[in-house]
């Protein structure tokens, strides 16, 4: 269990010191999309904590269907900001699903 938080929370400064990093150049837009991403680790994290690895994660993965959802939409609409936000969220959980491929 300590190895999935661990790197839950690793993952999650790490994309937090990247968003930091954009702010100080002045790139709010991408600095704010990493810290979307970044909240999809304490989501994991939090489900993870509650419940355990098999009814949380599959909770998690319900989640991740929904990001999809949006993702899809978002591009029906053309509504690129929203786009963008999904797809770092869904690149979080898909480096999650490859770290932890037996937690999905």
């Amino acid at each position: 269990m300590g190895n999935v938080v661990e790197f839950l929370e690793k993952r999650k400064q790490e994309v937090l010191a990247q968003s930091a990093a954009l702010a100080a150049d002045e790139r709010k837009d991408e600095s704010n999309v990493l810290k979307a991403k970044a909240n999809v680790y304490d989501i994991c994290k939090a489900f993870y904590n509650a419940a355990g690895p098999d009814e949380s994660l599959q909770k998690f993965a319900g989640i991740a269907k929904s990001w999809e959802a949006s993702l899809t939409q978002a591009k029906q609409y053309d509504e690129d900001y929203k786009a963008l936000v999904e797809e770092a969220k869904l690149e979080a959980v898909e480096e999650i699903r490859k770290q932890f491929p037996e937690l999905f």
